[in-house]
């Protein structure tokens, strides 16, 4: 369904899944360095996104078998847009539809402001990072996962209590999410998380969010755009980052939609992906055409 690569992106050593032959799109997946989040968040849609685009579903900088920041100044959200730009560049793509989930929405949102040239179009998903500071919610999640026996059953869980069902989590995902999140990088990212550049980033984060939003408001993005979300998000919910986001995206942008997934957590991508699919490629089909 899809080939593994590498490729060097400014020395660090960066991996990614590939499938199709289209114009680009590039996947961003979300999470924290050195966790379980990686390019195989994805596998669910790249395979049917990979039958109108090619699509390039990459392991963030510091996660999944991506190495990690080259110092310490680095662990910040800055690192993982401009790793990002960089990965396009190293591949020759001159303009790509992004697409960006948690974590990853604010990246792609942050790289069609900064770069609007390598935008052809932009899909922002559940993404918290974008609209609110880090949310405590993780954290309580976090020491729930850490008493239950192994590493395979505490990644299951983290990604199902996130779902609004967990049948989406199955084993070879377990796997995948385990195998990385046991590497020695992702070992010593996350010490480093916990002795302090875990509130070095959160004290970042709230500047560039509050920095982000304001170029959005002044009509930063210029591209066709798109929000998805998960009505029954638990983590970035509704209230609290939907609408939020919806507001602040669909004032700003024109022609701007939102797509909300009812019976969907915040992996909606994942949960639904055959109504995921079908909303960006018609969406894309639409919006370009005109």
């Amino acid at each position: 369904m899809y080939e593994e690569r590498y490729v060097d992106v400014g020395g660090v050593r960066t991996r990614y899944l590939e499938a199709g032959t289209g114009e680009p799109m590039l996947l961003i997946h979300g999470g924290n360095f050195g966790r379980y989040e990686l390019a195989e968040d994805w596998a669910p849609v790249i395979g049917p996104l990979a039958e109108t685009y090619r699509v390039l579903a990459i392991d963030k900088i510091g996660c999944g078998f991506t190495d990690n920041p080259p110092t310490d100044a680095d662990y910040v959200i800055g690192s993982v847009v401009q790793h990002g730009i960089d990965f396009l560049a190293v591949l020759g793509i001159e303009r790509t539809h992004l697409v960006g989930h948690s974590r990853g929405g604010y990246a792609v949102a942050r790289m069609a402001l900064e770069r609007p040239d390598l935008a052809r179009s932009l899909v922002i998903v559940s993404s918290s990072t974008l609209m609110a500071p880090p949310n405590a919610q993780y954290d309580a999640w976090d020491r729930e996962a850490a008493a239950l026996p192994t590493m395979h059953d505490q990644v299951r869980y983290l990604v199902t209590v996130n779902s609004y069902r967990g049948d989406h989590v199955d084993d070879d995902f377990v796997e995948i999410m385990a195998k990385a999140t046991t590497l020695p990088k992702s070992v010593e990212a996350v010490e480093k998380w916990r002795a302090g550049l875990g509130r070095k980033f959160g004290q970042d984060l709230v500047a560039r969010q509050q920095e982000t939003q304001a170029m959005i408001r002044a009509g930063g993005v210029r591209c066709p755009t798109l929000v998805t979300w998960g009505f029954n998000d638990p983590s970035a919910t509704m209230e609290r980052c939907g609408v939020p986001c919806m507001e602040l995206v669909l004032s700003s942008v024109p022609g701007a939609e939102m797509h909300i997934f009812n019976e969907a957590g915040h992996y909606c991508y994942r949960e639904q992906p055959a109504g995921f699919t079908e909303v960006v490629t018609s969406f894309l089909a639409r919006r370009l055409a005109s």
